[in-house]
């Protein structure tokens, strides 16, 4: 066994905590369906190489994991491994197709035992059997001679991927302090229940905003005059400080098949009156895994329309959402939006999607069905191209009620992603029409139907892991046909928004801790002057820290 190879058994076995600590760190607490632990998972598991478990075995089905979830599957694979390894010849329930396809997957089973390493610590998988194994593994495959050449390319490309790590892994020994934080950060993100296992997690957001003598929401006529509905960055006449988020989650498992979320926000105003979003309570759901890529949740969360509109704020590339994301409720706004109801989701190698019926899209987060219509949606994003992400998604108002209230989308999304090169663009086209009253009686008569559309395309360049550039345009237009919105007179044309925004994000920590600056034009046309307000300039600071 050469050099090379031995340092490389040494990384896998052991922990890389001198110089490449802050890297190994730089990882998500969550393992979600997207990370290539999935897929190198599903692969052992067809081979039948988990324990205790048959080649089509259900394991974890579709949901997001914890990295000790993830380790725990890690450590049956680990338990197959060494029965297999252990057994001098086919027998005792070891084939001689058992031993074939464990010396193929050796390349596999040691990049997840590298990747999961603390986390198989903490559960207390013994790492020196490991570390054996794996060598006896690699002598067996050795043998092989021009049988595993295809495997030895393999090695031979991961071992130069390492090469760095690998030195730093040779000093170990003088970092047993540093390990020793590692398994006891670990060790602390375990909660003790009642019943089964829960994680806490959250997002801290604090903006600063610079409309340059204007006001952030746009206030017509004046800086103390009412605010349209349109865009709005927030409240007060001049610059500020704004405490924009305070997440508070808490995400649990009853058992392998049974999960929870529930989120606050402290930031909330805590009043849904004109604005759902403003509640304090945000996500309120429970899960149940119907099979390997099937589930469904019941409660409150986003409805799922728009790609950007269904991401987590902490993964957005720029200070504030797209206009279509962020304009009220029933005045066409799309996505980033909650509402009760049931969700079945799919999430599978080629594609993911959904199919939800709500009270509405959003007009009636945190309360009941304002009348006798639901809204059923659906979103669909084919992913089986590499570096492509195309989707679809859509929803309507559906069932009886007179007179019928109105509320139609439907868009579509592409994402490319290819090196360091970020494009995204989403298109979106909504009908709204309400007949809810001051009380709750409806209206007698329909009210008047509003058409909207419009979109915008995002490019982002990361320079290096902590710098990233970001440039959006959107354009909105919030009545096709001109009329009245929300109570606003629009003229029949010349009334859209056309937003330009460019910035730069810092990252201390991948998406976990960073800081944006975003220079915003709005460009409001002046029909549009009632719906978006005064045309503006803004300078948008954001520092979040996500745990």
């Amino acid at each position: 066994m050469g050099i090379k190879h031995r340092s490389l058994i040494a990384l896998l076995a052991a922990a890389p905590v001198l110089g490449g600590a802050a890297r190994a760190q730089d990882v998500p607490s969550d393992v979600k369906p997207d990370h290539w632990a999935y897929a190198a998972v599903e692969d052992l598991a067809k081979k039948g190489l988990i324990k205790g478990y048959p080649p089509d075995g259900k394991f974890f089905g579709s949901r997001t994991l914890t990295r000790y979830e993830m380790a725990t599957i890690i450590k049956r694979i680990i338990d197959r491994m060494d029965e297999i390894v252990k057994q001098p010849k086919p027998g005792n329930g070891v084939s001689q197709e058992d031993f074939d396809k464990l010396k193929v997957s050796v390349g596999e089973i040691a990049q997840l035992i590298n990747e999961f390493k603390t986390q198989l610590t903490v559960i207390g998988t013994d790492m020196t059997q490991v570390k054996d194994d794996l060598a006896a593994l690699k002598k067996q495959v050795g043998d092989l001679g021009t049988k595993v050449d295809g495997f030895d390319g393999r090695l031979n490309s991961l071992s130069a991927k390492v090469d760095e790590t690998t030195l730093l892994t040779d000093q170990a020994i003088a970092g047993v302090t540093e390990l020793r934080d590692a398994l006891n950060a670990g060790l602390a993100k375990k909660v003790d229940v009642g019943v089964g296992k829960l994680r806490l997690s959250g997002l801290l957001q604090v903006w600063y905003g610079n409309p340059f003598g204007n006001t952030l929401n746009g206030n017509f006529p004046g800086n103390f005059g009412p605010a349209p509905g349109g865009r709005s960055f927030g409240g007060g006449v001049g610059d500020t400080f704004r405490l924009r988020r305070g997440e508070i989650a808490l995400v649990g498992s009853i058992t392998k098949d049974v999960d929870f979320r529930i989120m606050i926000d402290p930031a909330k105003t805590g009043s849904n009156v004109g604005n759902p979003a403003n509640s304090i309570l945000q996500d309120l759901w429970v899960g149940y895994n119907l099979a390997p890529r099937w589930r469904v949740e019941v409660g409150q969360q986003k409805t799922g329309l728009s790609e950007e509109g269904t991401r987590t704020s902490s993964q957005l590339l720029t200070v504030e959402r797209s206009i279509m994301n962020g304009l009220p409720a029933n005045t066409g706004r799309v996505g980033d939006i909650r509402d009760t109801g049931a969700v079945l989701k799919y999430s599978g190698a080629l594609a993911n999607g959904t199919i939800g019926i709500w009270n509405d899209n959003g007009v009636a987060q945190n309360s009941v069905g304002l009348d006798r219509t639901k809204f059923l949606d659906f979103n669909l994003y084919f992913t089986g191209l590499r570096h492509f992400t195309v989707g679809i998604w859509g929803g309507s108002k559906i069932g009886d009620s007179r007179p019928r209230n109105l509320r139609d989308r439907a868009g579509a999304t592409l994402k490319i992603e290819y090196g360091r090169h970020l494009l995204e663009s989403e298109f979106a086209y909504t009908v709204d029409r309400s007949n809810i009253g001051t009380g709750t009686a409806p209206l007698a008569t329909n009210g008047i139907r509003n058409r909207a559309m419009g979109g915008y395309a995002l490019y982002a360049y990361t320079l290096s892991p902590q710098w990233q550039f970001v440039g959006r345009y959107d354009e909105w237009d919030p009545s096709i046909h001109g009329g009245a919105v929300n109570g606003a007179a629009i003229a029949p044309g010349n009334h859209n928004l056309r937003e330009y925004t460019i910035g730069t994000n810092y990252y201390f920590r991948s998406h976990n801790a960073k800081i944006q600056v975003n220079y915003i034009i709005d460009d409001t046309q002046s029909g549009g002057v009632a719906f978006f307000g005064t045309r503006r300039q803004v300078l948008l600071g954001n520092y979040q820290v996500a745990f």
